[in-house]
């Protein structure tokens, strides 16, 4: 950071020569690109994700929260545990779902593109999400959630069904009906 700092200064010095102060500003612009690219594209993607970006953001703090209450109940809370199972969740969140963004967009911007992009989505915020659901079920000694979402929650995690997830009673019911037909 300081070379940067005095490559910069360099480059501003008027007692240099032209070329010198080219060489320092080509320097400082190549050092500061990439980081400039970064931001960009991390500003555009949270414009176009804002609702997703905000409740990950969230999911992740309510799992810290959760996870910490839980772990401060049974007396086994561990800063340097919390904190470093925190940072690798978000690492690996942040790694998969970027992977997984970079396969939707070579599917292109049609229907399966978008169905893909909705379940990225929700796989990605299943994670933080699911353990809160699982640290509320111990907290709560198995009362709440209800134990037909744990199994959902279950499920899901088994096999990606968005469809199984989200299904209602009724959708359930018009499901038997069509197997014993």
């Amino acid at each position: 950071m300081k070379r940067l700092l005095y490559s910069l200064i360099l480059a501003a010095d008027h007692s240099s020569s032209v070329w010198g102060r080219l060489q320092f500003m080509s320097g400082v612009v190549l050092k500061i690109a990439p980081l400039a690219y970064l931001l960009d594209m991390a500003d555009w993607w949270f414009k176009e994700n804002k609702q997703f970006g905000t409740f990950i953001c969230i999911a992740i703090l309510v799992n810290m929260i959760v996870g910490a209450v839980k772990h401060l109940k049974y007396k086994t809370f561990d800063f340097k545990l919390f904190f470093a199972r925190n940072c690798m969740m978000i690492f690996v969140v942040c790694m998969v779902y970027i992977m997984l963004e970079m396969l939707r967009y070579t599917a292109g911007a049609n229907i399966v593109g978008e169905i893909f992009k909705v379940l990225i989505q929700v796989t990605t915020l299943m994670y933080p999400t699911s353990k809160v659901f699982k640290n509320c079920y111990i907290l709560s000694n198995g009362k709440y959630p209800p134990e037909f979402i744990m199994q959902r929650l279950y499920n899901f995690e088994r096999n990606g069904d968005l469809n199984d997830l989200f299904k209602t009673k009724k959708d359930a019911e018009a499901d038997k009906i069509n197997e014993t037909e």
